[in-house]
């Protein structure tokens, strides 16, 4: 019978306030877009577009913004790491994991267009492949959890559908079609990404003799 340990309990202990710390940073971020720039729409613009060139603020809110909350988010997982018993297949899916905070960092250092284009700038194709990169890159990471050793079936199966819904939502997202609330699915992902980082808690070591 596995048992939690006092190991176990403080490996989830450490991580949640940083998690928390996390969520509320990316919560801010939101509602400091609104604040700043009343024409935002979190319904129909992408997240990135808070730092879109020749906008209010533009510049500004990628650097006290988005690259800040890179690095809290950075600051997790190379910390959290140690305290997750992810092997072989799924340590690499949580190297993967790192694109998230690279994607912030991306939309800081090279802003995207405003209205966020599929064509324009070289800034903005480096946004694009940055984008792709990192959405593919996490979704693949979190479906490779699903493989970490003795992780519950149900956890399992939660992995695979979050890494299904980042994945598809990716290539759904940019359809003309949906252009009116590729905002709101945005957010959605946003949120499905914070979850994969709230359910590493699942998976945190446990120094025990039946682990």
């Amino acid at each position: 019978m596995q048992t939690s340990t006092p190991d176990h309990t403080s490996a989830k202990q450490a991580m949640m306030p940083q998690l928390v710390v996390v969520s509320i940073f990316w919560l801010g971020l939101l509602l400091v877009a609104s604040w700043v720039k009343p024409d935002y729409s979190h319904m129909s613009q992408y997240i990135s577009e808070i730092n879109a060139t020749g906008t209010t603020a533009a510049g500004v809110l990628g650097w006290v913004g988005f690259v800040p909350f890179a690095i809290v988010v950075l600051s997790f997982l190379v910390s959290a790491r140690s305290r997750v018993r992810v092997e072989g297949i799924s340590a690499l899916g949580y190297a993967l994991l790192f694109f998230y905070p690279f994607a912030y960092l991306g939309a800081a250092l090279a802003p995207c267009d405003a209205g966020c284009p599929i064509d324009g700038s070289a800034s903005q194709t480096i946004h694009n492949w940055i984008g792709i990169l990192s959405y593919l890159g996490f979704a693949a990471g979190t479906l490779l959890l699903a493989f970490t050793p003795r992780a519950h079936w149900v956890l399992r199966i939660v992995f695979v559908l979050l890494a299904i819904i980042i994945g598809l939502g990716f290539f759904i997202m940019p359809t003309e079609n949906l252009e009116p609330v590729r905002g709101a699915i945005q957010r959605y992902l946003e949120i499905a990404q914070l979850a994969v980082f709230w359910l590493l808690l699942g998976i945190t070591r446990k120094h025990s003799s039946n682990e």
